[in-house]
């Protein structure tokens, strides 16, 4: 009798415990699903959830996220992260902002054609060997120039004030990979600061763009030139 008793209490201790396994709602919630920062501002993810979380970001360029749901802004766009359980996901939307915003990105006119310049930047330009140049672009910006070969752009320089170096630094890094020094070679000058190099990615695959920053003389000023190049693996 007392067998049969235990049995019966065994049977519903697991029943009981089947019941509560069951009762676990695979719904995640989330106390924001978007967040705008700034370059390397960080934010914690409040979620919560009757199974255990983990987050994963969709881009890493964009943004990173530890095992407890903080997440790292790192250059400018955006991305989500994604929270999941072992029974469902939610994404949270993470936009990068710029802090610094000195001009537009230039990235987006290589491999265009030159009447597409023209038609985007008008026809008030001066030549130069095959170079179109615009003046006074913007406050920061003394000259913008496309090289252009066989009717398509292979590059764009601007000139900036050296006294605006350090806005200057802060609109790169950003925005793209600090690489270090780069080898004089690739701009064919010496310049008394060096020349440096950014990509527009971390992951070698994903880099379309290279970014090289040095300074020169100019009569009475100091200039610092940025030039934008279609990568190549080779061009590294």
């Amino acid at each position: 009798m007392k067998m049969t008793s235990l049995a019966a209490l065994f049977m519903a201790a697991v029943i009981f415990a089947s019941c509560k396994e069951e009762e676990k709602s695979p719904e995640i919630t989330l106390e924001k699903d978007s967040v705008t920062l700034t370059s390397g501002n960080e934010f914690l993810i409040n979620a919560s959830s009757d199974y255990d979380l983990t987050y994963k970001s969709e881009d890493n360029y964009h943004a990173i996220v530890d095992e407890k749901g903080l997440v790292t802004a790192k250059y400018i766009g955006e991305t989500n992260i994604v929270v999941s359980n072992s029974e469902n996901s939610k994404k949270v939307k993470i936009i990068v902002e710029p802090e610094y915003d000195i001009y537009e990105d230039l990235c987006q006119y290589l491999g265009k054609t030159k009447s597409q310049i023209l038609s985007k930047f008008g026809d008030h330009y001066t030549s130069a060997e095959n170079y179109i140049i615009y003046e006074d672009y913007t406050s920061y910006v003394s000259d913008l120039m496309f090289k252009i070969e066989n009717d398509v752009v292979k590059a764009v320089l601007i000139n900036v004030d050296k006294s605006y170096w350090s806005t200057l630094e802060g609109y790169l890094k950003e925005r793209y990979v600090f690489a270090g020094k780069a080898n004089e070679a690739e701009v064919g000058v010496l310049s008394e600061i060096g020349v440096y190099k950014y990509f527009d990615n971390t992951d070698e695959a994903k880099i379309k763009t290279k970014i090289l920053v040095w300074g020169f003389d100019d009569t009475d000023r100091t200039f610092l030139a940025v030039a934008y190049f279609t990568y190549y693996k080779s061009s590294k």
